[in-house]
């Protein structure tokens, strides 16, 4: 097990450092301390003020995380652009100076970073760049599932809706019930909780179909249920693409809908208007029809994100979804998971 001190300088908020707070939330591994020197003083659930990470500091920089006995450092957010920011070079430098190991998911990779690398090597330290692709391309040869084997994907309007904690939680009920799942992360915050999984956002459009049925037909082998993280959206103008390759790669036996409850509009596109739920469940039904062409694949549940909202407001939104769509409905943070496994559990035994 690791001890992970996370760097998030300036950006320690729920919406920028998601890779952050689902590592903290999920990982196995266990984080010592969070740089943010705008937090510095307060414990990660005082910075975020939320429920997680009491016992978890916010430090200044690194020297400070130093007296925390890390071993590793984790690049707790996704900058825009994808790069590593200038002045946070030094507090890489130092850690490996201090032989920690360097945990990045950017899209742009430190190992290719001359400097970086070779005073990584020359302290025998490793740098994981989450995000370069792993095994060989491939194109979807659309291979059935094992039977009696259950896949589940996690869909939804946006791109932050939930979908990677959906799944997790998922995993986790399934576990509560001993039934035999596994989670399939495609995103880096998942194959840094996972240790394993596919960076469907850094893999070439023409394989990323393939990547993920391979991925999918091999858990299944092993799974009686296999949950499937979910990237994008059918409905984003920017990121829909990785979304039908992993309906199409992952062939799905059941989808979970995940929304972000009041949300209007794409998040950066405020004149991309959502359509309704009903819409959007369709079709990402129709998508995964295009090619099944047998009607069995459903959404069977509606998972929402009802942060901001008092549990009163949640339960209300919550209400006002079920109503809307005939569809179970929760937020799996506040009110768990159960619903929605139930749903699914009911889904395959009549199907």
């Amino acid at each position: 097990m690791r001890r992970i001190v996370i760097l998030a300088e300036a950006a320690f908020t729920l919406h920028r450092a998601k890779t952050a707070t689902g590592v903290i939330r999920y990982s196995k591994d266990k984080v010592v301390a969070v740089i943010d020197s705008t937090h510095a003083g307060k414990n990660v659930a005082q910075a975020l003020n939320v429920a997680l990470g009491e016992d978890i500091p916010m430090v200044r920089d690194i020297n400070e995380a130093l007296q925390y006995e890390p071993d590793a450092l984790m690049i707790g957010i996704a900058p825009v652009g994808g790069a590593l920011p200038p002045s946070w070079r030094w507090q890489l430098t130092t850690a490996i100076e201090h032989g920690l190991n360097i945990i990045s998911g950017l899209h742009t990779f430190i190992s290719d970073d001359e400097e970086l690398r070779t005073a990584a090597e020359q302290k025998g330290v490793t740098i994981w760049d989450v995000r370069r692709p792993q095994g060989q391309p491939r194109v979807a040869k659309f291979t059935p599932h094992r039977p009696g084997s259950h896949t589940v994907l996690m869909v939804g309007s946006d791109c932050s809706a939930g979908k990677m904690t959906v799944a997790l939680e998922l995993e986790r009920v399934a576990a509560q019930r001993d039934l035999n799942g596994s989670f399939l992360a495609t995103g880096q915050t998942g194959i840094m909780i996972s240790n394993n999984g596919l960076p469907i956002d850094h893999l070439i459009s023409d394989f990323v179909a393939g990547m993920v049925e391979e991925q999918v037909l091999q858990l299944a082998e092993e799974h009686d249920w296999v949950f499937v993280e979910g990237q994008g959206a059918l409905n984003h103008p920017g990121y829909s693409p990785v979304t039908l390759g992993l309906i199409h790669g992952s062939a799905p036996d059941a989808m979970i809908f995940c929304h972000l409850a009041g949300a209007k509009t794409i998040d950066g596109y405020e004149n991309c208007p959502l359509p309704s739920l009903q819409r959007l469940i369709s079709i990402n039904e129709d998508a995964i029809d295009w090619i099944r062409q047998d009607g069995k694949c459903k959404v069977v549940g509606l998972a929402l994100m009802t942060v901001g909202m008092n549990d009163e407001e949640a339960q209300a939104a919550i209400k006002a979804a079920e109503e809307e769509t005939g569809l179970p409905t929760t937020d799996v943070i506040r009110f768990g998971a159960e619903k929605l496994m139930d749903a699914l559990q009911q889904h395959f035994s009549t199907h």
